[in-house]
């Protein structure tokens, strides 16, 4: 009787390509051979009998596996596809020990040789970058390690069956399955079953290849009405086969009997699926009767899971389970016996998109609680990316519905067209996370200053991505939680510069604060300068967008926000994992030279706590003074001892916040006039300087106000004070800008705004 699969086997008398021809060279200087057989296969492959030498433990192999110390095999050559394809290794041995293996794929009989599964990933682009020789070494390596007993990683787990070839997936969580089976949770007490809510997720093509499941929960006996109920009803409303919901079924073994075996091959007709649960204890024809009994027969495929109970925890798993999933084409008619060459598909598991999987994909974890305010084209991307690193509390606001013209720079789709953005968003984020608890995903489909105070109180971070004015003076005056972290992200400059905002300790700097400052440091830093410059000559687009509709917007690329929420959505995580500033407050810019190759650029500033005072006339008003301001001033009041002194101040207003900011102030120019009952301010040179502040800026920050000092510590305004503001509100007025005055004693900065 022939033991080896090759004598079986006739010599290829065809052609070989030159890769071939190279790659049998290479097999015959491995394993050190004069010339090399090359044996027909079947009509697409060749295969080449070889035999490694294999090092065996002097105290033989470990489990007394069958490896011996000259192990036959042959590498099979595809006659088309290679190199492209890799070759693979396969046992030449008939009595090979495939039960007792892991690393094996599953046959497509029993009869067929064992085949090696030599890399975790995809074998065809992992030999797209090795020879092979280095295919050979692997599969000497992959032998000696079956003989000392290491195919698997780790030994204190148990690797899972190898599927070469399946016809679409299951997809479930491993742990909802796995407490059913741990359980023993059945459907019915004299079988080991249960009955699972599954929908179809795939099946366009109406092909059983194509079919793919998604099982949510197991169905208990006491809710089966109820469930197909809601199964009939959506199945009748639904407009094809896709997503359409149905039962699948999931077996064990009622006595809990261990299997250290792997199946070497798997059923692939209803007759042989049978056989396959006789021998393990599981009437399969008492379950499918239970089923049709109850009139659950689906036309499109019935899933079956079969759950085995393994000696150790699997591999990346925390349960001792493994499932098998088949798919068992079943008749059209409801009631006709499922015929015994009725075709059986095995089927990949897939855990669903989870939280879990999403911090192992993205190598990180994004916890912390944040509301959006704004789900536009910005938004929208950064709320994406926050769910699919597996965050899952995440409140979005926005008042408006996605437009068709949004799709041009939106995260979502057309399916979402007509909806509101915030519950749009949250739906979509919810849908990927099907199989989990997404009550932390809230949409509140309402303007910003609606949303409820104690709503705020249940995040850790505010990220604004509104674009909104309206939304940065409400953020200016609102008040929060001290242990709410308040942002705001925007795209400037045709989408040249993206900046990024982010408070200080205590709100402090605020939000207001650090745009303010942003433009102010145009004065010093050409990226901000080059955005002022341009966007004080900018003239805005209208785009219609319907008949007697129109939108005045920048017009910006989708790939160029992409960037930005990018940028944005990394630097948010990092802050909220561990903080790089401290109590300080952060401008972030982010940089794209749009034109020719694209050069990127980054830079930050970090911006201290501001100071803040109030009007002393009572107007209402605050002023904000940099950091250093107010020092500044006290410190110029001394050093002119008895004489005043004074000068301009340099900022901007803000009536909606009744919010002034200083950010420099320029001392005395030379024709001003100091003594110890007065100040008069001179002009010379003022002019130029202003107006340089202005130009860099591009027309928002300038002259906001007039500062000197009462070194005799007089904390008030003077009558010839008075009389003075009097006659600069008048010119104020048609600026227009509030009339601003700071009294520097030797102590204190006191403040007065007129209106």
């Amino acid at each position: 009787m022939s033991m080896l699969f090759s004598e079986g086997l006739k010599p290829y008398e065809g052609e070989l390509s030159a890769e071939i021809q190279i790659g049998l060279r290479e097999i015959r200087d491995f394993f050190g051979l004069e010339q090399v057989s090359v044996l027909a296969y079947d009509k697409n492959h060749i295969a080449i009998p070889v035999t490694y030498k294999v090092s065996i433990p002097p105290l033989g192999t470990v489990g007394g596996i069958d490896i011996r110390e000259e192990e036959p095999v042959l590498i099979k050559i595809s006659l088309n596809r290679y190199p492209d394809h890799v070759p693979l290794i396969l046992s030449n041995r008939k009595d090979f020990p495939k039960k007792h293996l892991a690393h094996l794929y599953v046959s497509r009989t029993s009869e067929e040789p064992g085949k090696f599964c030599l890399v975790r990933n995809n074998p065809n682009e992992w030999f797209a970058g090795v020879r092979m020789s280095d295919l050979l070494a692997v599969g000497e390596q992959w032998l000696f390690k079956a003989a000392i007993g290491r195919l698997s990683d780790d030994g204190e787990e148990f690797d899972p069956i190898r599927l070469e070839r399946y016809s679409g997936y299951h997809v479930y969580k491993y742990d909802v399955l796995h407490e059913v089976v741990r359980k023993d949770e059945r459907f019915l007490s004299d079988l080991g079953m249960a009955l699972l809510f599954s929908c179809i997720l795939n099946d366009h093509d109406k092909k059983y290849g194509s079919l793919t499941y998604k099982t949510l929960f197991s169905v208990p006996f006491s809710q089966l009405d109820t469930i197909v109920k809601v199964i009939e009803e959506l199945n009748t409303k639904a407009k094809s086969k896709s997503n359409s919901p149905l039962l699948s079924i999931l077996v064990w073994r009622v006595d809990g009997e261990i299997e250290a075996e792997y199946s070497s091959s798997l059923p692939k007709a209803f007759g042989d699926l049978r056989q396959y649960f006789n021998q393990r204890g599981i009437d399969i024809d008492a379950t499918l009767a239970v089923f049709e009994n109850l009139g659950l027969r689906e036309k499109r495929g019935l899933p079956i899971v079969h759950a085995i109970k393994r000696p150790k925890k699997m591999v990346g798993y925390g349960g001792h389970y493994e499932f098998i999933n088949f798919c068992v084409l079943t008749p059209e008619t409801k009631g006709v016996p499922i015929p015994d060459d009725a075709e059986v598909w095995c089927q990949s598991n897939l855990e669903p998109f989870s939280p879990d999987l999403a911090a192992k994909l993205s190598g990180e974890r994004r916890s912390s609680k944040t509301v959006y305010i704004g789900a536009g084209s910005l938004g929208s991307k950064m709320i994406i990316h926050d769910a699919r690193s597996g965050k899952m509390d995440i409140g979005v606001v926005d008042e408006d519905k996605l437009l068709q013209h949004n799709l041009a720079r939106h995260a979502l789709y057309d399916d979402k067209v007509g909806v509101n953005k915030a519950e749009a968003i949250i739906r979509q984020i919810s849908d990927m996370f099907e199989a989990d608890i997404t009550t932390g995903f809230r949409a509140f489909a309402m303007a910003v200053e609606f949303v409820a105070d104690n709503v705020f109180e249940e995040y850790e971070w505010l990220v604004d991505s509104s674009a909104s004015l309206l939304v940065q003076n409400w953020l200016a005056r609102k008040q929060f939680s001290t242990s709410l972290k308040v942002s705001r992200c925007e795209i400037a400059d045709d989408g040249r510069l993206g900046l990024l905002y982010i408070e200080g300790e205590n709100r402090n700097p605020r939000i207001d604060d650090l745009i303010n400052m942003a433009y102010f440091s145009a004065i010093s830093n050409v990226a901000l300068e080059s955005w002022r410059r341009r966007d004080s000559e900018r003239e805005f687009s209208t785009i219609d967008v319907g008949l007697g509709c129109s939108s005045t917007t920048t017009v910006m690329p989708d790939d160029i926000i992409s960037f930005h929420s990018s940028v944005f959505s990394r630097l948010l995580h990092q802050e909220q994992s561990k903080s790089s500033i401290g109590g300080e407050g952060l401008i972030y810019l982010s940089q794209i030279e749009t034109e020719g190759i694209p050069r990127l650029h980054s830079e930050t500033i970090t911006v201290p706590a501001f100071e803040s005072m109030s009007c002393q006339e009572g107007s209402g008003w605050e002023i904000r003074m940099a950091a250093g301001t107010s020092a500044r001033l006290l410190s110029l009041c001394k050093q002119n001892a008895r004489i005043e002194t004074g000068g301009v101040l340099v900022g901007m207003a803000n009536y909606k916040t009744s919010t002034i900011h200083i950010f420099d102030l320029i001392e005395e120019p030379q024709d001003s006039k100091g003594t110890c009952t007065g100040f008069i301010r001179g002009v010379k040179g003022l002019s130029e300087i202003i107006e340089a502040v202005k130009e860099k800026t591009g027309g928002l920050v300038g002259y906001i106000g007039e500062w000197h000092s009462h070194p005799m510590d007089l904390e008030g305004l003077s009558a010839r004070d008075r009389a003075t503001i009097e006659e600069l509100a008048v010119v104020n007025r048609k600026v227009p800008i509030p009339t601003c005055a700071v009294i520097v004693t030797n102590r204190k900065i006191l403040p007065f705004i007129f209106l």
